[in-house]
């Protein structure tokens, strides 16, 4: 793992070594005037309170974690196509500050690669019909899932198409669309951070790769610009959940549907409004399930509202609430509400410093017998120095508090951690 890390270190050296016509944070020219790649490398430093709320029962204590992320960041506008890709590499290497050598295990070996990427690729953007293509892959320790909240890696990949028509100047646009998502998972080194005598599923990588699934979409956009900066919105939507095994995982199908309007409310507001229904339409499990889950229709009402504040152009302050059917891999916890709370806002305090702050509440309602229940509560606050066009420097700091009402609580349900960073990130 070591070599690994030391041939992540030695690529972000060699991006200094770039032809000549690139220049640092100007990037190298391709695709006309316009378009730019630009090679860059992040570190961060961060430490991590309570290392076991991921990886169960590494530890309870904290650590330090070295991440190495090296990337590329590339921008080609234009009417006919438009190119936006971000992909990073990320070693994170633990410390292992607070092993001793009576711990059955060692949080050094949680070190492992991570990855993303995002790719949009944007075809007659002006024209009356276009195509946007839109893929995102995420090697991740913390996914998404809340059924499934430690010790694993999460192997995600989205790909998604949609069309839009934009008849009459573009004031009407409806866009028609599909997505195709893939999401696997795998266990922390199982023989090295879960020991014998710790009871946990998650350790198991047969039980593991059957918790993967594939999840097929088609939606219906309509966007009407019924005054210069409002518009009218219809989202339709329906899904198919098809996981790897029905007889850890329950699968089905269902829809959403969403009405409303976003826009301008005075010259500093912006507000958006929507609301809705989802449901499940079928549901089926592997009938040698235990617990059997209810495979009964489960359906929800939508709503989305929002408020963003922008006094200037340097600072802008959100404040969202919103209620969403979730549907994630398992069978007692796979089903349930989701109702969240949160504030974002950023400001540029002067021509280097800008403060940030991102707060969030979710309450999740299971359809379980016993309507489970669980609060995730997240608060951030960040500085980020520009000191150049080429190097950013960010510190920040994040509280993370999760509990729930759940008898006999999946690993990674019930936790509160501290984490502070300093990331820098050169830009060529």
């Amino acid at each position: 793992m070591n070599r690994v890390a030391g041939r992540l270190m030695t690529a972000a050296l060699l991006m200094a070594a770039l032809p000549a016509q690139a220049s640092f944070g100007n990037g190298i020219r391709v695709g006309g005037a316009e378009g730019r790649l630009h090679p860059f490398v992040e570190l961060e430093l961060r430490y991590d309170s309570y290392v076991a709320a991921y990886y169960q029962p590494a530890q309870t204590s904290g650590d330090l974690i070295l991440h190495v992320r090296p990337g590329l960041l590339l921008n080609v506008p234009g009417d006919t196509v438009a190119v936006d890709l971000r992909a990073m590499l990320d070693w994170a290497q633990y410390f292992g500050l607070q092993d001793s050598p009576s711990k059955v295990v060692s949080s050094k070996d949680l070190s492992n690669l991570f990855a993303t990427v995002s790719l949009g690729v944007g075809f007659n953007r002006r024209g009356q019909l276009g195509l946007e293509i839109d893929e995102r892959f995420a090697r991740s320790n913390r996914p998404a899932v809340y059924s499934i909240a430690a010790g694993i890696i999460s192997n995600y990949n989205d790909l998604s198409l949609s069309v839009p028509w934009r008849p009459g100047g573009g004031a009407l646009t409806v866009s028609v669309g599909g997505d195709w998502a893939l999401e696997s998972f795998e266990a922390f080194k199982s023989g090295q951070i879960c020991s014998s005598s710790t009871v946990n599923p998650y350790c198991d990588s047969i039980y593991l790769s059957k918790l993967g699934y594939s999840n097929l979409g088609a939606s219906l956009g309509v966007n009407w610009k019924f005054l210069p900066k409002t518009a009218a919105l219809l989202d339709l939507s329906w899904f198919d959940r098809v996981p790897n095994s029905a007889l850890y995982s329950i699968a089905g199908t269902g829809m959403r549907a969403q009405a409303g309007v976003t826009g301008l409310v005075t010259t500093h507001l912006a507000a958006t409004l929507k609301g809705g229904y989802g449901t499940t339409l079928g549901l089926t499990l592997d009938p040698g399930a235990v617990p059997q889950a209810d495979l009964s229709r489960f359906g929800t009402w939508l709503a989305l509202v929002s408020a963003e504040w922008i006094p200037s152009s340097l600072s802008n302050l959100k404040l969202t609430w919103n209620h969403d059917l979730g549907f994630d891999p398992g069978t007692t916890w796979a089903l349930y509400t989701i109702t969240r709370v949160s504030l974002e806002g950023k400001s540029k305090l002067n021509s280097v410093l800008s403060a940030a702050v991102f707060v969030d509440w979710a309450l999740l309602t299971y359809r379980d017998a016993a309507k489970t229940s669980s609060n995730v509560i997240t608060a951030r606050p960040s500085l980020q120095a520009d000191l150049t066009r080429w190097l950013m420097l960010e510190l920040a700091y994040q509280y993370t508090d999760r509990t729930t009402d759940a008898a006999d609580a999946p690993p990674g349900w019930k936790y509160s951690k501290h984490e502070a960073w300093l990331r820098g990130v050169v830009t060529y």
